[in-house]
């Protein structure tokens, strides 16, 4: 009997599947859920990260640019809109710190899924402000609802800290 037919046979652990279950079963073996939920977190991050630290000249000093953004540039496409963001400055300041402390807080996993959250809001005001950016708020959606679906992962404070344990 040679080894090859025996991989297209049946096999209990391989759920009535043959070879295409040996190959499913190979790749989830090697492929653990942590580092997909690292991925996951540091993808939705960067974004967000970036943007953020594109608004500051210093510590809590906002540049010029983040405020003129907020009084001039962006609105929110809203029905019956668009209309100006309310207090400029105010947003500004909260959006840029909101943009460095969330995507800090969900590369560490520490309180992820509530960190996830805020980021989706975020991506969600984003949507309205910019509705052409469509296609990539969809993957940051898609990643901020994978990250408060299925947690950091052990790979994360979270799981450290004992609130993620028993998950994966």
């Amino acid at each position: 009997m040679t080894l090859v037919p025996k991989l297209f046979e049946k096999h209990e652990n391989w759920g009535g599947a043959g070879w295409f279950g040996w190959i499913d079963s190979l790749i989830a073996a090697n492929a653990p859920a942590s580092l997909a939920q690292l991925a996951l977190r540091l993808g939705l991050a960067v974004p967000f990260w970036r943007s953020g630290m594109s608004k500051w000249d210093g510590f809590l000093q906002l540049n010029d640019v983040a405020v003129l953004l907020f009084t001039s540039e962006f609105q929110l496409h809203l029905p019956g809109g668009p209309y100006p963001f309310p207090a400029p400055a105010i947003t500004a300041f909260v959006v840029a710190c909101a943009e460095v402390l969330l995507p800090t807080l969900v590369v560490l996993g520490l309180a992820t899924r509530l960190v996830a959250l805020g980021l989706l809001a975020m991506t969600i005001v984003v949507q309205f402000t910019v509705p052409d950016g469509w296609p990539i708020h969809l993957t940051w959606a898609a990643m901020a609802l994978g990250v408060i679906t299925w947690g950091a992962g052990r790979l994360s404070v979270d799981w450290w800290l004992g609130s993620g344990r028993g998950k994966v």
